[in-house]
């Protein structure tokens, strides 16, 4: 007698049924062992109620399932299941949050009307900056400018936002040269 596997011969794939080992993938194959230990149970004469951790591990199969792509494999995520990418813009928001930065919408404001609040010889000229501890500081483009606004427009500038500002308390008006001034859209 010979050890080890028998020779191949053409009459064994001559069958009309063609034998598939493959396993079925399909939610009844993937779902916990409740079933088969309801059986066990029965054969044996004792009953164990299903865990919670089976109806969980169940309803997971069943949302699986639901979301298969035919022609992909199992194992591929479903696009249903991906979770959506999180905006650039939201993700800096929840990081200065998470930073304690304390960032006012009043700036904003107070940038779309600047050109309402202020005559428009000072409105020209000048654009809020920042807002810290209660002094705003006022951006001008040169040191002429700044010279003539503070000898001219500064009590001007001042009780403009005073008047605008009812609920964020701003103590001081500070005018100074912008370092960092805005791109220009006009040519």
């Amino acid at each position: 007698m010979r050890k080890g596997k028998p020779e191949f011969t053409e009459s064994d794939t001559d069958n009309e049924e063609q034998t598939d080992f493959s396993p079925v993938m399909d939610a009844p194959s993937f779902l916990a062992y409740k079933d088969k230990r309801r059986e066990e149970y029965r054969r044996n004469g004792k009953y164990i109620h299903p865990r919670a951790s089976d109806n969980v591990y169940d309803g997971n199969v069943n949302r699986l399932f639901g979301n298969v792509i035919p022609s992909l494999p199992i194992d591929t995520d479903a696009p249903q299941l991906h979770v959506p990418a999180t905006p650039f813009a939201q993700i800096i928001e929840q990081t200065l949050k998470r930073l304690d930065l304390k960032i006012s919408p009043f700036l904003d404001s107070l940038t779309e009307n600047w050109a309402n609040i202020l005559p428009p010889e000072i409105a020209r000229a000048t654009r809020p900056g920042k807002l810290d501890n209660g002094i705003l500081y006022v951006y001008i483009p040169t040191h002429i400018q700044l010279h003539e606004l503070r000898r001219t427009a500064h009590a001007k500038i001042k009780n403009a936002v005073l008047a605008f500002a009812k609920d964020v308390k701003v103590r001081d008006i500070h005018l100074m040269v912008d370092t960092n001034p805005p791109l220009s859209t006009n040519h």
